[in-house]
């Protein structure tokens, strides 16, 4: 492919940047309210209301990580989905196809 082509789709890819850094930054918050919940586990009446509410919200968050590998393949997707569609060359709509 020529450069001359790809000269000016170097936003998609800047697009790339930013979900990565998302996906990251969100790993990292998801980390450490799992260590903030343990914290929360171990100062508390075991069999409370408190305790089980915890553990609850500590269930939920387990559910977060099972996404991140499916979204990160959904944002690759779709960056490559624009760089494709804005290199490919438009064909002229006549009022046949229309």
């Amino acid at each position: 492919m020529p450069k001359s082509l790809l000269k000016n789709k170097r936003g998609q890819l800047g697009n790339l940047q930013g979900i990565i850094l998302t996906l990251v930054v969100v790993g990292i918050l998801v980390g450490v309210a799992f260590l903030v919940l343990q914290e929360f586990m171990g100062s508390m009446e075991a069999g409370s209301e408190a305790e089980s509410g915890v553990n609850e919200t500590i269930q939920a968050f387990k559910k977060i990580p099972t996404f991140l590998p499916v979204i990160v393949i959904v944002a690759i997707v779709g960056v490559l989905l624009a760089i494709v569609f804005s290199v490919l060359p438009r064909a002229p709509v006549t009022q046949a196809q229309a």
